[in-house]
């Protein structure tokens, strides 16, 4: 069903003579995938796919973990995604519109360029690391997760106030 070179590319070929309403499941499962330079581990998928009178819907489900980069620190982890989408590709007889996905004539969908949006667009705007992230010192670009530099110490000594003879 897939292609060594290219992993997310199916051979949906057999279902342009299948009837209409015909469907199959086709799971989806890697370790490690590469998908135009986004690094993904521990794909999970699920792809229904169904004839109908126009050409082939498919339907895909997901959940990953893709590489990113922290907005605080800017270390790179891996951040768990769950998508679903939902493509139309048309037969190349149908009338159409730009925007339109149509069926390959070889009989090969690459699906690549479709997980890699969908899992993009599964990413929250704001990506962190962990919830107490503490980032970057605004001074000398220290990561304050794995060290304290002189800059945030002053920052922290600074804030003391003296009340009454007390440092508060």
């Amino acid at each position: 069903m897939t292609n060594s070179n290219n992993p997310l590319r199916l051979n949906i070929g057999y279902f342009y003579n299948k009837p209409i309403g015909y469907s199959r499941d086709i799971p989806i499962n890697f370790d490690q995938i590469t998908i135009e330079e986004l690094t993904v581990e521990s794909l999970t998928s699920e792809v229904r796919i169904s004839r109908t009178r126009e050409g082939l819907l498919l339907q895909v489900a997901a959940t990953a973990e893709v590489r990113t980069h922290c907005s605080r620190c800017l270390e790179q982890f891996f951040l768990p995604v769950n998508t679903e989408f939902e493509e139309l590709f048309q037969f190349p007889s149908r009338q159409r519109e730009e925007t339109d996905l149509i069926l390959p004539m070889d009989g090969y969908l690459d699906l690549g360029p479709l997980y890699r949006e969908a899992l993009i667009l599964g990413l929250p705007i704001k990506r962190l690391c962990k919830p107490d992230c503490k980032g970057l010192c605004v001074e000398c670009g220290a990561n304050l997760n794995l060290t304290t530099c002189e800059h945030h110490q002053n920052e922290v000594s600074g804030s003391e106030q003296v009340q009454g003879g007390v440092t508060v």
